[in-house]
């Protein structure tokens, strides 16, 4: 299996440098990830690869991604995961199910990406799927198109005395066979095949990093450096990584938590817990207006104040209003002197109110 006449998610700059070459299965150790600081390190290096198999570059398979990344939810030693990402891109087959996978995981733990320093095309795919991604004033981000290439190597057969007779079956069997031509409706046939994966990298991206369409696809696959990254909204936050010369390489896990001291996921119970905090403020606002209202149609602005530090209902605010009308005791409105360094009383109390509930 090679490259040619596949859809691949793959930076331009490497194609030819990896068209022709081929990969033989093979049973090696599956790559899985090193724990720093709590944090899960999940190497994505290489070109990326549908399942494991030799080749005569660094490779990362799909399967190793997801084995590992299964394996670091599950840790209880594990408290996030970052993805140290350094790939040009790689094979469309197997990456939409990861990356979506990835992205439905992130109410599990937390998920970082760091692009150290290349991300693009399919390896930018697994990025976008992070809680949050960091890159560096070098790091590489974007290439989010899909290419595919069809090799004619006919002329040169001519040449070297060499005829290739095909037999086959079905109209559409030999469209892409390098030893001729490529035929117009296989031109438009690949290109359809193009777009329909474009369509779905565009919509992944565009969900993941909950930006428009209209913005990915303004990018025209372009790659983009750095804060060039961050100004695209491809990446979040820019870390400065201090070189080590004769000494320990810098520690992902450090890396990432210096630009992100604490980041808890997205939960049902977060979610409706801060809905909760939400609405008892809208209601704490409600119970102090309703309690002005009351002290000024009872000409008792003077004890407002007092109501709203003794954390009063508005239901018993009233009811002290009355019994202080029926027991004759004397109600007089005080106005208080404006002084523009003195905070409103009723905000003071308010603030206080809100101390004592804590």
């Amino acid at each position: 299996m090679n490259f040619l006449n596949k859809s691949l998610m793959i930076s331009a700059d490497i194609i030819e440098a990896v068209k022709d070459i081929y990969w033989i299965d093979a049973i090696r150790p599956a790559k899985s990830y090193v724990i720093e600081n709590g944090m899960a390190i999940i190497s994505i290096h290489g070109l990326l690869t549908k399942r494991s198999e030799l080749f005569l570059c660094d490779t990362t398979s799909y399967d190793e991604i997801f084995e590992a990344f299964c394996e670091a939810l599950k840790d209880p030693e594990v408290q996030s995961i970052a993805f140290d990402i350094d790939s040009p891109g790689g094979e469309v087959s197997g990456l939409f199910d990861l990356v979506d996978y990835i992205f439905d995981s992130r109410s599990e733990k937390p998920i970082y990406a760091y692009i150290n320093d290349c991300a693009c095309s399919a390896a930018y795919a697994i990025a976008s799927a992070a809680s949050k991604v960091f890159v560096t004033r070098t790091s590489m981000a974007g290439s989010i198109g899909v290419i595919a290439i069809h090799s004619d190597i006919s002329e040169a057969e001519k040449k070297a005395g060499i005829k290739y007779t095909t037999v086959f079956a079905g109209s559409k069997k030999n469209d892409l066979s390098p030893h001729e031509p490529i035929a117009d409706g296989a031109i438009a046939d690949l290109q359809g095949e193009v777009d329909r994966i474009y369509r779905m990298f565009v919509e992944t991206v565009a969900r993941n990093r909950n930006i428009s369409e209209e913005a990915i696809t303004s990018t025209e696959a372009g790659i983009f450096y750095g804060e060039n990254a961050m100004e695209m909204n491809l990446a979040d936050e820019l870390v400065c990584v201090p070189l080590r010369f004769g000494g320990e390489s810098t520690k992902i896990g450090d890396i990432v938590m210096k630009g992100e001291l604490e980041m808890k996921p997205e939960t049902e119970e977060t979610v409706e817990q801060t809905m909760a905090e939400e609405n008892a403020v809208e209601v704490y606002k409600a119970e102090i207006l309703e309690i002005s209202k009351l002290c000024k149609l009872a000409h008792a602005e003077h004890k407002i104040t007092d109501f709203i530090i003794q954390g009063l209902t508005p239901e018993q605010v009233k009811e002290k209003l009355l019994d202080s009308m029926n027991s004759k005791e004397e109600i007089t409105s005080s106005i208080y002197q404006k002084n523009e360094k003195a905070e409103n009383p009723v905000i003071a109390a308010a603030k206080q109110r809100a101390q004592i509930s804590k």
